[in-house]
């Protein structure tokens, strides 16, 4: 028995329509003792202020990754395109440039990953904020 050809288009077209994309949230905690400027810096130059995070507090950020090569993003505010992450970054409300410490992204770039946990924290003297990618998981 033959099969209509019309009756497999219902199928194929699901199959095409799988997610291309999926939501991943990020939890990043100042562990430190004083407050640090944090900023997504989005492919070509593009950045978000996120403002400043006060010791013990955490921002929770709403990202997306592709599924096809695991790549971060969020979607531009008229939804048309994507803004690729390139880094997360803190630095000391002082002296920024010269203090950034960035969160290491390459885990999540290279598996799927639902949640992310990372910390940053300025040194007691001198010297660059750490950030550290604390927790991933799928």
């Amino acid at each position: 028995m033959k099969f209509p050809a019309f009756l497999l288009l219902p199928i194929l077209a699901a199959c095409a329509a799988l997610p291309s994309d999926r939501p991943v949230n990020l939890q990043l905690t100042n562990t430190g003792a004083e407050p640090l400027s944090c900023r997504i810096v989005y492919g070509h130059w593009v950045e978000r202020d996120l403002g400043t995070l006060v010791p013990g507090t955490t921002f929770d950020i709403a990202l997306r990754q592709q599924v096809s090569d695991h790549a971060l993003f969020v979607n531009r505010d008229d939804m048309e395109r994507r803004l690729m992450i390139e880094n997360i970054v803190c630095g000391r409300l002082a002296n920024w440039r010269d203090s950034t410490g960035q969160v290491d992204l390459t885990l999540p770039r290279q598996q799927s990953a639902a949640y992310l946990e990372a910390t940053c924290a300025a040194p007691a003297g001198p010297g660059r904020v750490a950030c550290d990618l604390t927790d991933i998981a799928p």
